[in-house]
Order: C-alpha cells, then sequence, then structure tokens
C-alpha cells in the first residue's frame, strides 16, 4: 500500500520540534489499492502463510493437551 514520504522521518528531521501533520488519503484510491493487493499473489501467500502458521498454533495445543491430560 501507497505510504505518504512522510511516514518515515530521517533521524534529523524526528529529532526537530515540527509539529505532526495529519495525513488523509483518498478513499477510492486506498480501496482500489486495498482491491489490487488482494488480488496478488503475496496477499494470496500471506493467506496460506496464516493457515499454516494456524495449524502449527493448534497442533502445538493439541500436543500440550495430549502431555497435561494423566487420563489418555
Amino acid at each position: 500500500m501507497a505510504t505518504p514520504q512522510d511516514s518515515h522521518p530521517s533521524e534529523n528531521e524526528a529529532d526537530s520540534d515540527q509539529p505532526l501533520v495529519e495525513v488523509r488519503y483518498f478513499l477510492p484510491a486506498l480501496l482500489r489499492e486495498v482491491k489490487r493487493d488482494r488480488a496478488s499473489r503475496a496477499f494470496a501467500m500471506e493467506k496460506l502463510d496464516q493457515a499454516a502458521i494456524t495449524t502449527l498454533f493448534e497442533q502445538q495445543q493439541l500436543r500440550a493437551r495430549r502431555e497435561h491430560d494423566p487420563a489418555k
């Protein structure tokens, strides 16, 4: 997603006493970017990675329950 150049100030700018500036985004342009990002392969990989991560945590929770449950 596009970010304004002011979002990551250099070290010199961060130390100055400049007031913060409000940044506003044009909603239709922002929604187009979101739609494009969701259609990209990178977003699909992020969803796949999230599913894999969730599966790993579920497996760990099942193992922990089996180890702590003396009845089984």
